[in-house]
């Protein structure tokens, strides 16, 4: 069986905006501009949805032992990362990295499970640098670990800090790293931080305030988990361009240097969440697997829902990603089954349209190609389609 993508989501508050200004609707895009008191472009796209006339033909494959690489049995966004335009880095349940060119012919391959240089026990995200350099978040090392274009190992880069532990997946440009932070010293709120780290300063570039999670007991185990349906800080980088995203309500702003230039939003209403809704969340139970022989404990998604509580609202975006030539997409929210939304801007943040049926692409390859998971539910295994964009413009 596939293992479920599950986010638990950190709660969050949304920090409002005072615009002011004239306003510009942009013909055809259904967009206004606005420019808010302190210089910031708002820039407002329609609560309806235009469908766009994309149409995505598959041209290739990635996995299977005509490639050099085994079929996977799990894909995630944390788990494939591309450097735009040629190399596709992906990373399977043995701990190894498979790095493949734009054909989808296998490159290297380098890592494997361990202690040791190059080695990693709980890869937590993969990224790979315009060098063709390829990084992983290790959590037990608590480091990001690097081989750089030929696939020689490189130092590794303690990502401890007094401030906070790291969480999710670390974006390496070169000597700069982006990285989320937990922050540690409040015992009533929890923060969590996206800083650019160089070896000069580190810099804030946005941030969550939201209520600490609880420790809630279940039958066979304890977690602490904030409320469900609780938005979280999610993020994407392009170069220099980051675009960021507090989930419970459509707003995503783009910065540059920490400093945010757009702030790209919909009217899309958010949706009131129920504790029923947990068994869209969890349709199988809470799934916590141990380590070793330990057996997994399955706690019913009512208990889940009763116990742990839900937010306010369903979030309305799921995450966002920035393609190479600047165009900004956005996955709306969904449950498993129903069908996936992704909306697209232009580089200015204006509306294009929404892609009904697909989520977010799981990479880039330049402007026209992009990466789409492939599921056998008969075999349980996943390959990676490489999909050609043909644009229709309607009118």
């Amino acid at each position: 069986m596939l293992n479920a993508r599950v986010g638990i989501f950190a709660l969050s508050t949304a920090v409002a905006v005072l615009a002011s200004g004239c306003t510009d609707t942009k013909a055809g895009s259904g967009s206004t501009d606005t420019t808010d008191s302190s210089g910031v472009a708002i820039v407002r796209g329609p609560a309806a949805d235009t469908p766009l006339a994309w149409t995505f033909a598959e041209v290739g494959r990635i996995g299977g032992a005509d490639t050099g690489a085994p079929l996977f049995d799990y894909v995630a966004p944390s788990s494939i990362a591309t450097d735009g335009t040629a190399r596709i880095a992906v990373l399977d349940h043995s701990n190894q990295i498979h790095l493949f060119d734009s054909t989808g012919s296998l490159i290297r391959t380098v890592g494997r499970r361990g202690g040791g240089p190059g080695e990693m026990e709980y890869p937590a995200g993969i990224d790979v640098d315009r060098d063709g350099s390829v990084s992983v978040k290790d959590d037990a090392k608590q480091a990001l670990l690097s081989w750089d274009p030929a696939g020689a190992v490189l130092p590794e880069r303690k990502l401890i800090t007094a401030r906070g532990r790291t969480w999710g997946t670390v974006r390496r440009r070169g000597d700069t790293v982006f990285v989320s932070l937990d922050l540690v010293g409040d015992t009533t709120v929890a923060v969590r931080r996206l800083e650019r780290w160089t070896s000069r300063d580190t810099l804030a570039i946005d941030s969550t305030v939201g209520s600490r999670p609880k420790m809630v007991m279940f039958t066979c185990v304890g977690l602490a988990l904030a409320p469900l349906f609780s938005g979280e800080l999610t993020w994407a980088v392009r170069a220099d361009l980051v675009a960021s995203t507090r989930q419970s309500t459509y707003v995503v702003d783009l910065s540059r240097n920490g400093t945010r230039e757009r702030s790209v939003r919909r009217d899309v209403a958010p949706i009131a969440a129920k504790t029923t809704d947990a068994v869209k969340l969890y349709p199988e139970g809470l799934k916590v697997r141990f380590s070793g022989a330990g057996g997994e404990c399955i706690t019913p998604s009512a208990e889940v829902g009763e116990k742990v509580g839900v937010a306010p609202t369903i979030p309305v975006v799921r995450e966002t990603a920035i393609a190479p030539d600047g165009t900004l997409w956005v996955e709306r929210y969904t449950f498993a089954g129903e069908t996936p939304r992704t909306d697209v801007f232009d580089r200015d943040g204006h509306y294009l349209g929404t892609i009904i049926g697909r989520s977010l692409p799981l990479g880039f390859l330049g402007n026209n190609l992009v990466l789409f998971p492939i599921i056998d539910q008969d075999e349980g295994t996943i390959t990676i389609g490489i999909y050609r964009i043909t644009r229709t413009v309607t009118r």
